[in-house]
């Protein structure tokens, strides 16, 4: 089981991010721009895929 991350700058590519806004997944992404795998890049991808640019 993993444990749970009390980190919200998104530096663990194992967590999925919560609460995500337009701000917070274009910050995951430059982050995280080689780690095509990861769970927050792939969190950040499909929340800009899906026009949610509201802020």
């Amino acid at each position: 089981m993993l444990a749970r991350s009390n980190d919200l700058s998104g530096d663990d590519c194992e967590i999925e991010p919560r609460g995500l806004n337009y701000r917070r997944a274009r910050t995951i992404l430059r982050a995280h721009d080689q780690h095509f795998a990861c769970r927050q890049y792939l969190a950040a991808i499909a929340y800009l895929s899906a026009d949610n640019d509201v802020d």
